[in-house]
């Protein structure tokens, strides 16, 4: 797990994993098609020139999608909201508008949209595989725990480096997200039940129940709800408890590496869109392909 891939010296600049391997998801994706366009004789001049268009768009869309699932947050430090630097984009979103403005700029151009679609199909599953490579990095869309052997651990702390004054370098630290979901009781999905860790007693400030109300351990817990231990927020912890996490003292749970299924699942569907698409029956069949075992495996 490494959320942040490197920083650039003297300015301190974090290049954030999940970024990084989108950028070059998106290269690997155009290289693809380009290559595609030109064994079908197609022109391959409108998939660079929409490719930088899809990549701003899925820019803003993945970074829109991570502001709004997290606007409790951006909704006290909304200049936040454009510190795309800082890390936060989501894939789905990302998708979302760059599938909008694909639509838009080829009927614009007039071009055969559901032919375009074919020659893209391949390179969509190629850019997917590189956008789950950078969740693997950053810890995000993580697996269930399990026993199985080839199962996983994340570490409980992230180290990330940000720029202070005068481009000091700063360090500061947070939960990973696997070791968060554990740590904390899943009040979206599975209201009825308990985190799937506990720590020691000195790592909790409080209580909290299913629909997120905390309150003082120094106060009387209300009855008729399910409570929980809230843990402290990583920035009130001492140096002590987090070099205690950060040496793996309180492990996670093992959970399924889901990130690399869905690696290996989009570069097997790769292989198959690109051996198909000789044998496809009419514009838009390898798109729908596409769609359907997409789908299925997902």
């Amino acid at each position: 797990m490494r959320p942040e891939l490197f920083s650039i010296p003297f300015i301190h600049l974090s290049i954030k994993s999940y970024g990084f391997m989108m950028v070059l998801g998106f290269l690997a994706a155009l290289l693809l098609a380009r290559w595609r366009c030109k064994k079908q004789g197609e022109n391959p001049a409108p998939i660079a020139d929409f490719g930088l268009i899809a990549l701003l768009a899925g820019v803003i869309g993945a970074r829109l999608f991570h502001v709004f699932h997290n606007w409790s947050y951006y909704r006290d430090y909304p200049r936040e909201i454009f510190a795309i630097w800082s890390g936060g984009l989501e894939f789905l979103g990302g998708v979302i508008l760059a599938a909008a403005a694909m639509v838009i700029y080829f009927r614009r151009k007039k071009l055969p949209l559901r032919t375009y679609l074919d020659i893209l199909a391949p390179s969509l599953m190629l850019g997917l595989a590189f956008g789950r490579m950078g969740c693997f990095l950053n810890g995000c869309c993580f697996g269930a725990p399990t026993t199985v052997p080839w199962a996983i651990t994340f570490p409980a702390v992230n180290t990330m480096t940000h720029s202070g004054s005068g481009c000091a370098k700063e360090t500061q630290y947070q939960y990973s997200y696997p070791y968060e979901y554990q740590l904390t009781p899943d009040r979206c999905r599975h209201p009825e039940n308990g985190p799937l860790l506990e720590l020691p007693p000195d790592y909790y400030e409080g209580y909290i129940d299913s629909e997120g109300y905390l309150v003082d351990s120094d106060q009387a817990v209300p009855p008729g709800k399910n409570w929980y231990r809230a843990p402290k927020r990583i920035l009130d912890l001492s140096r002590r408890q987090i070099g205690e996490l950060r040496q793996g003292k309180h492990p996670m749970h093992p959970i399924h590496p889901a990130q690399l299924y869905a690696i290996a699942n989009a570069l097997l569907l790769c292989l198959i869109l690109n051996g198909i698409y000789r044998f496809r029956k009419f514009d838009g069949w390898v798109f729908a392909w596409m769609l359907i075992l997409y789908g299925f495996t997902r």
